[in-house]
């Protein structure tokens, strides 16, 4: 795989969402598409927003996404993050951004070493971002494997909306 070749991960990103959606069973959904020049995966639950759940672009919630756009296909890197989105308006819940962020961080403190060149060090709107390097022949492998670490992480923002529940 040419890194470089920022067109090739349409088919890959597909590729990897087919072999997460075949595996599923703990409700997170895979979107998979094309928005503001990166390619990208996301994985989110219905709860996490208030936004259609067909639709790859999100106005409200939490989701975790994997994207690469030309510059980082560039620098053979394929960025990750879980972002929070005004979360005031998330419809069922009394959030407070940085609240959630610094709840959040705590609890992902535990489990930040085993995420690639992670860090937390965002506003409330980033709750934490990290990198993989693009590595011939394992590039999907490396992506399913951080599609996995995210479960436990989805766990964690689910006791953290519940918590926060109206």
């Amino acid at each position: 795989m040419e890194a470089g070749d920022l067109q090739q991960f349409g088919v890959i990103f597909a590729k990897i969402k087919a072999h997460f959606d075949a595996r599923r069973s703990d409700g997170l959904i895979c979107k998979q598409g094309f928005y503001n020049d990166c390619f990208v995966l996301k994985l989110q639950k219905p709860s996490w927003t208030n936004d259609p759940m067909d639709l790859v672009q999100n106005k409200t919630g939490i989701f975790f996404s994997v994207w690469v756009d030309q510059k980082a296909a560039s620098l053979s890197r394929a960025n990750y993050n879980i972002h929070a989105l005004k979360l005031r308006h998330l419809e069922g819940y009394s959030i407070t951004s940085r609240e959630f962020a610094s709840d959040f961080r705590k609890g992902f403190e535990s489990v930040s070493g085993a995420w690639p060149n992670v860090s937390v060090d965002y506003g409330p709107l980033n709750l934490m971002q990290g990198w993989i390097k693009i590595d011939n022949g394992e590039f999907e492998r490396d992506v399913l494997l951080l599609l996995g670490r995210f479960r436990p992480v989805s766990e964690l923002i689910d006791q953290l909306l519940e918590a926060r529940r109206k």
